[in-house]
């Protein structure tokens, strides 16, 4: 697969009407950039997940992770 594609295969939308993802196991919940939430369970969550992230599609996980990182430096809670 190649991780530069415009679409996932079995995936019906392309990265650009994509904004951000949350992983749950083998279930991605995706919020599209006209505000709709599709879910997708891809038979190869690894090369999904790596197709997401080239494209820059955003990870909550991730985000919440270094928003919260930065608000206990803020605080000095390091």
């Amino acid at each position: 697969m190649n991780s530069t594609s415009y679409f996932f295969p079995e995936f019906h939308y392309p990265f650009p009407h994509l904004t951000r993802f949350l992983q749950a196991d083998k279930l991605f919940t995706i919020l599209l950039k006209d505000g709709s939430i599709t879910h997708f369970e891809p038979s190869n969550v690894r090369e999904f997940k790596n197709w997401l992230t080239q494209h820059q599609i955003e990870d909550l996980k991730d985000s919440s992770r270094r928003l919260r990182s930065f608000g206990m430096m803020a605080f000095g809670l390091q």
